[in-house]
């Protein structure tokens, strides 16, 4: 695949996901810009007998707006999204990746949930397993990206890693720091922290 898409070289290409993306200080000239990647990317499409399915385009703008906008790609008209799920990462026009934290911190929370219907059969040991491999693995993804962005979305974070060391230890009556000092961690924020810098 990866020779078959080499002349792609404007794009960021990953497995079947073509996506251009341009800088500029005028958002007339970058929609512009985006306009001319988009004509390149069909007339190689077209030369290497591929069809761009235009239902699977979107459009994200960042910056400063004041008006919801699009562009044409081929024939059809792609309008602006306030968010858009790229490689399973939800990027906001905001830049602020709010609803990606959300959507990690539901999932973790409905695993933690089955985990606290089955943990009186478990060993401490086994919760720890699960635990690491169901929910804290929500987080290991892509950090690099999103958890810089808000002291809130990792207050979240935090509180749903003390759910689950509580329900692991069923300890619900020390502090967070007690709790990690017991599992011999870190809160995942440094976890992801140290895993950067390895």
């Amino acid at each position: 695949m990866t020779s078959f898409i080499k002349d792609l070289l404007m794009f960021c290409n990953f497995a079947d996901d073509t996506t251009p993306f341009v800088c500029d200080f005028s958002l007339n000239e970058t929609l512009l810009k985006l306009e001319e990647s988009s004509y390149l990317a069909i007339a190689w499409f077209q030369n290497n007998y591929m069809k761009l399915n235009t239902e699977k385009c979107h459009l994200l703008v960042s910056g400063n707006k004041f008006e919801h906008t699009f562009i044409n790609v081929g024939s059809d008209k792609v309008w602006e999204s306030k968010c858009v799920k790229l490689l399973g990462v939800t990027i906001d026009d905001d830049l602020k990746f709010d609803q990606h934290i959300t959507t990690l911190c539901v999932k973790a929370n409905h695993k933690l949930t089955a985990l606290n219907r089955i943990g009186r059969f478990l060993s401490v040991e086994k919760k720890r397993i699960l635990y690491k491999a169901f929910v804290e693995s929500q987080f290991k993804y892509c950090p690099l990206v999103w958890m810089f962005c808000s002291r809130k979305s990792n207050n979240k974070i935090n509180k749903i890693h003390e759910r689950a060391l509580r329900l692991v230890y069923n300890d619900f009556s020390s502090s967070f720091d007690i709790l990690l000092v017991k599992d011999k961690c870190f809160s995942i924020h440094h976890q992801n922290l140290q895993a950067l810098c390895n």
